[in-house]
């Protein structure tokens, strides 16, 4: 059996993967089924991450969540099951594919302001002009808040998400995590008061209701494990877009094919990469007993390219077919806002091919994302269209 010290070690900075996340996560595969570093054991082989994933009794997500900058326990990750069971039966139905159908008008509205904006000049950088605003404006849409409170939420956003990278966070400044628990603090006492016709209103006031407390923890994961990852999928979306004009003319001819690209989207470039866990007793994983109190990373970008069958690889699979991954996790954990996600990529793309359909990435620019960091994110993508585009060529 293996010990701590034949163990493969490799820290997560040292991976090649601003550029090329397929050969990042082959250098974390080939290294090992279990590497340590940064004092987390890592799973790379897909059973043991599917394993996992499943078994919430011996890798437990409770305790996994507590350095996010959260004064509060965070509604439904940071609990396992009961109570997390609890979580999702009452907030399941306000993210099913009939509610959020509900709002899919005024979600595709925003969308076509923001891309219509975008599309009457030459070109832009898309970070900040879409992938970054449209999350949030969703947020505060599904919550029935002020869309003027936009860059505040983003402001706030960035900063706990800053805390939450931090070794230390016992001298941090958490001002911002004070200012957003209060913002939140006064949105709920507000919707009790008043309740309206969306989410925030319906778990207050619904038949099987939040407290103020669990409220307040559901808002804290829909703005830090909610915005980045959609921001980070609409900028990978479309640079992969920018790169493979196949694809995009493919997309262009048959609008139907969005959702096939989007599945695959997410596999590649799986925006939230690798989720925590901690062992509540030794297990062993290929040869390796991991103590109890573990810190464990199971890479889900990872097993997503594991070239395991024709559809586990690293190219885009355009067969107009709908293929698994686990870019939105598995086991009673998976993403709660899945549809939500997929339905604001969608949204996305289909507005932004409709107005923006030749594009690429301005000359000159090598888009590299940060690393490491939560979500594998591209903190700059300048983009050119059409004749803006051609006449530089």
């Amino acid at each position: 059996m293996a010990s701590e010290h034949t163990i493969p070690r490799l820290d997560f900075a040292d991976l090649p993967m601003a550029a090329d996340r397929g050969v990042g996560w082959a250098t974390l595969r080939d290294a090992g089924p279990v590497v340590f570093g940064e004092g987390f054991y890592t799973l790379t082989r897909r059973g043991d991450v599917l394993e996992a994933l499943r078994n919430t009794e011996v890798y437990s997500s409770k305790a996994a969540f507590d350095g996010l900058g959260s004064p509060l326990p965070m509604v439904p990750i940071a609990f396992d099951p009961p109570e997390h069971t609890r979580f999702r039966r009452i907030l399941h139905p306000y993210f099913s594919t009939q509610t959020l159908g509900a709002m899919l008008p005024s979600l595709q509205q925003q969308a076509i302001d923001v891309i219509e904006g975008i599309a009457a000049n030459g070109g832009c950088e898309v970070v900040s002009e879409l992938a970054i605003p449209y999350p949030s404006q969703v947020f505060l849409t599904l919550f029935g808040l002020p869309l003027a409170d936009r860059d505040r939420l983003v402001a706030w956003k960035d900063a706990i998400i800053d805390i939450g990278m931090l070794d230390n966070i016992e001298d941090a400044d958490l001002t911002p995590a004070l200012e957003l628990a209060t913002y939140l603090t006064e949105a709920i006492a507000e919707h009790r008061r008043n309740p309206g016709d969306d989410i925030l209103s319906g778990v207050l006031t619904g038949p099987d209701l939040l407290d103020d407390g669990e409220a307040l923890g559901l808002g804290y994961v829909f703005i830090l494990a909610g915005l980045d990852t959609v921001t980070s999928a609409i900028g990978s979306a479309l640079l992969m877009l920018a790169r493979q004009p196949d694809v995009r003319r493919q997309l262009c001819a048959d609008p139907d094919q969005v959702p096939v690209f989007v599945e695959e989207l997410l596999r590649l470039e799986s925006p939230a990469p690798m989720i925590p866990r901690v062992t509540t007793r030794p297990v062993t994983v290929a040869g390796v007993t991991l103590p109890a109190g573990a810190k464990v990373r199971l890479p889900l970008a990872a097993i997503n390219r594991d070239g395991s069958d024709a559809i586990s690889g690293d190219n885009v699979v355009m067969d107009g077919k709908l293929h698994r991954h686990w870019g939105f996790g598995g086991g009673p954990h998976r993403c709660l806002g899945s549809n939500l996600a997929r339905m604001e990529l969608r949204l996305v793309l289909t507005e932004w091919l409709r107005r923006i359909p030749d594009f690429d990435v301005a000359p000159g620019f090598d888009p590299l994302i940060e690393w490491p960091a939560p979500a594998l994110a591209l903190p700059k993508l300048p983009l050119v269209f059409g004749s803006a585009q051609n006449g530089q060529q």
